[in-house]
Order: C-alpha cells, then sequence, then structure tokens
C-alpha cells in the first residue's frame, strides 16, 4: 500500500515515540489500528474525511486525539479498492516494525 511509510513517518512525530518500550509501542500501535479501521469503515460508508476525523475524535482517548487527523487523511488517501484490503493489519505491522 502506498503512503503507509510516510504516514508512520508522520505519526512518529505527532506521537511521542522516544523511550518508549516495545510493549507500549504494540498497545499505541493497536490503539491507533483502531482508528483506522474506523476510518476505513466511514470511507466505505462514503462519510467525508472532516465528518470521519470529527466523528473518531470524540471517541478517541486524548493521548491519541493528535493522530486521528493524520491516521484519517491517510485513509482518505487510498484508493477505494485498497480499502478491501488488510489496512489495519498492513499499518500494524508498520507501526510495530517502527525503531526510532
Amino acid at each position: 500500500m502506498r503512503s503507509i511509510f510516510a504516514a508512520i513517518l508522520m505519526l512518529s512525530i505527532a506521537t511521542p515515540a522516544l523511550a518508549e518500550t516495545a510493549k507500549e509501542r504494540a498497545a499505541r500501535c493497536a490503539a491507533q489500528s483502531e482508528i483506522i479501521v474506523q476510518a476505513v469503515e466511514m470511507r466505505q460508508k462514503r462519510r467525508s474525511e472532516a465528518r470521519a476525523k470529527k466523528t473518531i475524535l470524540e471517541t478517541t482517548d486524548d493521548r491519541l486525539a493528535p493522530s486521528v487527523p493524520l491516521l484519517v487523511g491517510f485513509v482518505y488517501t487510498l484508493h477505494r479498492s485498497d480499502l478491501k484490503r488488510d489496512v489495519r493489519g498492513s499499518f500494524l505491522e508498520q507501526c510495530n516494525a517502527y525503531k526510532p
């Protein structure tokens, strides 16, 4: 999938990853992957990107809120055919593999 690396790079800037243990990273990646899932579902339902961001922010923990616009924006850059693939799994793989 295109731009996954770019999204991970942006997330590393938006979410502090310094001094993060592997367990903390796995928990953060899992939580962020849920945001990805919600964004994919909203995109498949043809909701606007702005509406998706607003809806997801309403239910997202404050510590993850800065990553919502980046993650939702990433999902909305994907081709609709890419949404049928395992976007969450690809994100999790890349996120967990990131080494600061």
